[in-house]
């Protein structure tokens, strides 16, 4: 392991399905349970926490899921309720989304939540009134920042590390703002200073781990520490397979383990809350 220096690691606790119509969720096969529980056991044996931003609806239905993952010392976090992306969601839609994630998530939990991350990474320019939403809800931060350009989502002039976030402009540290934006981790090359996502996810499956190691070293030697995040669904390549869900979901999913024990290995990881200190 490089050292103690700490990075932050993010799991996203929905389905195999939830990119589909929410309309479609009652008719696919649950493996929640199963795909998490195994995150669990591969976080205790690395002796890792992380931050689990819970979707509402797989709270609502596996409460006891919940439990595990407060009771393993995780914090858990919104993904909000129905992961519809905040860009097709008018703002009194996604206040209703996000109250409801919170009050079933602080029911089970019985403290507050502190942070949120957006389905899709859907906090762009075009949406950054849903951060004084966020506020307005008593959060203390946001995750849904990725400092790239894809065809999904990204900020790619945001900054590239954790910042002070304002529905003003979500590209800018507003040093007048207490709340946090942490965006996901990029590798920045050199001269032409693209920005490659290395954060984990579909990322962690499409590149080789030695490329992955690199980037996060680096960061590390120059003192930032990296942010990650993983889907259960991930850890899980007997799930089913539907034509509507895009390629990418299923690309390589026999790597994800393997590749996210190598990363627990030869990293340290705790949550958000922890990292930055934050207190309920």
């Amino acid at each position: 392991m490089d050292g103690y220096f700490r990075n932050i690691l993010q799991v996203d606790v929905e389905d195999w399905y939830c990119d589909l119509d929410i309309n479609e969720w009652k008719s696919q096969e649950d493996r929640i349970a199963g795909s998490t529980n195994r995150v669990l056991e591969i976080l205790k044996e690395a002796n890792a926490s992380a931050t689990f931003f819970v979707l509402g609806y797989v709270a609502e239905h596996h409460p006891e899921l919940v439990k595990q993952i407060k009771d393993g010392g995780h914090e858990v976090a919104s993904h909000s309720y129905a992961h519809k992306p905040i860009t097709r969601q008018t703002p009194q839609e996604f206040e209703a989304d996000l109250l409801k994630s919170i009050r079933i998530l602080e029911g089970i939990i019985g403290t507050r939540v502190l942070g949120y991350r957006a389905p899709q990474f859907s906090i762009v320019e075009k949406t950054s009134w849903a951060i004084d939403i966020l506020k307005q809800a008593r959060l203390r931060y946001d995750s849904s920042v990725f400092p790239v350009k894809t065809h999904l989502y990204g900020v790619p002039h945001a900054p590239l590390f954790p910042y002070h976030i304002s529905s003003s402009n979500v590209e800018i540290d507003d040093l007048a703002e207490e709340f946090l934006e942490i965006p996901l981790s990029v590798y920045q090359l050199p001269g032409i200073r693209k920005n490659i996502p290395v954060a984990g996810g579909f990322y962690l499956r499409f590149f080789p781990y030695s490329f992955i190691k690199y980037a996060l070293r680096k960061l590390n030697r120059q003192n930032r520490a990296a942010v990650c995040y993983i889907h259960p669904w991930e850890l899980d390549p007997q799930q089913p397979k539907v034509s509507s869900l895009s390629w990418y979901h299923y690309w390589r999913l026999s790597s994800t383990e393997k590749k996210f024990c190598n990363l627990l290995n030869d990293f340290k990881f705790t949550s958000v809350a922890n990292y930055f200190g934050l207190a309920v």
